[in-house]
């Protein structure tokens, strides 16, 4: 009797078949799009394989269920159900649309929280900045610093905002300008008296401290120069810098980024990010790079000697270096084969005139780091294709990046694909620096400029970012300018040049899942499948099927949810 009653109950469990997993958050009524097809062709077509259709995107999934920080499965709404269980959380995407936790792939994080504390000089003509910077001196106690930030090194390089009537007004506070992108910094008489910088300070190794026909300083610091000033201002305390942090990560939160890479970081904040992640602090992946530059030498040597992070779900990973080999385009600092169109005889700057320490990069590259390199002149680019065709490892598994690419002779596109290097570049820089590129190189040079459709042909891997805070982060964005490289306006009418703009979901993948491959983690992120990190953005536009005639209507687009490791780290109102 007791062998009958064991052999039914036997049966019925088989009959059942295994309990199905119950999952922590069970995602319903979206439009998903996993991204688990095949790469779309260099020319932008979608592969065989992908959810496209008559011209239209079709979502793959319609709810996704994740669990223990992976996503568990994905599919419809009624298939998923058995994955719901008692202590289920369910979400109601309210049809808005899921895609992988898009990444920032270069960002310096420090400075949106920096900035946000300090003057705003966005969009200030000369006048303007002083009259701005006086009104704030007048409403501060004497002897305190003023930090200003955002005037735009570009814009101003061929005149620069009067920093004698500056100090002639502001006699009694110390005051800093930092540049918009990091290549120059401005101060007033003060500031240049107590850091004790004179007309007879040597100008530092790619750098240069602008003076007057009379050999008198003119307080403008441009390229490496600006870190006299920048490096000098005094140190802020440890509570300050996590309050900077902090808010850095959750701005990019709330734009929907599930990663950051760091571009560049510091012996000054370090201690801060480890920190923040011993104390589970992080709300986004952190992969940082540190600077390889001879004022972070210390911090630098010592991640040589203990290697990469190995714990690939590591909040905070430091699995990178970050090096400068030029300077930037607008200050006429980056390196060129010819000269400047706009300044005869300059070629702009490189190498180890502009502090590259091509020893320590490469004892970065045998200690099994991923270099990331700053090259945007012609010549800095071909210079650091040689330098890796030279050093990387034919047969490693790690890609090596160039950060901007920004203007290529047209000759060297073909080796991003050859040697298997990445091109880390900004959409929004092809659109902002419309007004002066063409002065700064001339049509001809042109033809390799933000050539992102001639290193997807070269079989490069492309990954897209902003740079900010020097450029807006927002992804939307960012988007619309590889869409139609136009500005928001529509401006220029032709898009400069069209032939290199990308298709929506090559701009997807761009922040997805070809950063994951350039980071050498695709097979824990950058699709949406089961097993992989629970990382993922959901918004409320149909990013796939955004036509350029239509991107007016990103500007009130919203990114309404974004989950890292299974959390919601941000949501524009409490799940359903």
């Amino acid at each position: 009797m007791k062998k009958a009653l064991y052999t039914l109950i036997a049966l019925f469990f088989l009959a059942c078949g295994p309990t199905p997993d119950m999952a922590d958050t069970l995602i319903v009524n979206a439009h998903i799009y996993s991204f688990s097809w095949d790469d779309p062709l260099v020319d932008g077509t979608p592969a065989a394989n992908a959810p496209y259709k008559n011209g239209q995107w079709q979502a793959d999934a319609e709810a996704i269920a994740l669990k223990n920080g992976k996503i568990l499965a994905l599919g419809t709404t009624d298939a998923l159900r058995k994955h719901q269980g008692g202590h289920t959380e369910i979400i109601n995407a309210q049809g808005g649309y899921i895609i992988p936790g898009l990444v920032e792939s270069h960002g310096h994080l420090q400075q949106l929280g920096e900035w946000e504390a300090e003057v705003d000089l966005k969009g200030l003509d000369g006048p303007e900045i002083i009259a701005r910077l006086t009104q704030v001196a007048n409403e501060t106690p004497k002897g305190q610093w003023i930090i200003a930030s955002g005037w735009d090194e570009a814009e101003f390089a061929n005149a620069y905002p009067d920093m004698v009537a500056l100090s002639a007004q502001t006699p009694d506070h110390p005051i800093v300008l930092k540049g918009l992108r990091g290549f120059g910094s401005m101060g007033n008489a003060l500031a240049f008296e107590l850091l004790h910088i004179t007309k007879d300070t040597p100008s530092p190794k790619g750098g240069e401290i602008l003076k007057n026909e009379k050999g008198e300083l003119t307080f403008v610091l441009l390229n490496n120069a600006r870190n006299l000033l920048d490096d000098n201002i005094p140190e802020r305390s440890a509570a300050e810098k996590r309050q900077i942090i902090n808010y850095g990560l959750q701005q990019l939160a709330q734009l929907g980024f599930v990663a950051l890479h760091h571009a560049g970081v510091r012996s000054n904040y370090m201690p801060t990010y480890e920190a923040m992640a011993q104390d589970q602090a992080l709300p986004i992946r952190l992969h940082t790079f540190i600077a390889a530059s001879p004022d972070n030498d210390s911090l630098a040597r010592h991640w040589i000697r203990q290697g990469p992070t190995n714990q690939l779900d590591a909040m905070l990973q430091v699995r990178g270096f970050k090096a400068f080999y030029d300077g930037s385009l607008g200050s006429r600092g980056a390196k060129f084969a010819q000269a400047y169109s706009d300044m005869p005889g300059h070629t702009g700057v490189s190498g180890a005139a502009y502090g590259f320490d091509a020893d320590l990069v490469k004892q970065a590259i045998d200690a099994g780091f991923q270099l990331a390199i700053h090259a945007i002149g012609d010549q800095a680019n071909t210079d650091i294709l040689d330098f890796y065709a030279q050093n990387q490892d034919p047969n490693s598994s790690i890609f090596h990046r160039i950060e901007h690419a920004q203007i290529l002779d047209t000759a060297d596109i073909r080796r991003f694909g050859e040697l298997n290097v990445i091109a880390s570049m900004e959409p929004a820089h092809a659109i902002e620096d419309m007004p002066w590129a063409v002065d700064r190189v001339g049509e001809d040079r042109l033809a390799g400029a933000y050539a992102w459709r001639a290193i997807r042909k070269s079989g490069g891997t492309l990954i897209f970012n902003s740079d900010f805070a020097g450029t807006n982060p927002d992804f939307f964005y960012n988007f619309q300018a590889a869409l139609t490289r136009q500005k928001p306006n529509n401006t220029p009418k032709l898009a400069w040049p069209s032939d290199q703009r990308l298709t929506p979901e090559e701009i997807v993948r761009a922040y997805t899942s070809w950063p994951a491959k350039a980071s050498g983690i695709a097979a824990q992120t950058g699709t949406l499948e089961p097993g992989k990190w629970a990382d993922l953005t959901l918004m409320d536009t149909d990013i796939l099927n955004m036509k350029p005639s239509k991107v007016g209507t990103l500007s009130k687009a919203k990114i309404k949810m974004t989950v890292v490791n299974g959390r919601i780290v941000y949501a524009t109102s409490g799940p359903e």
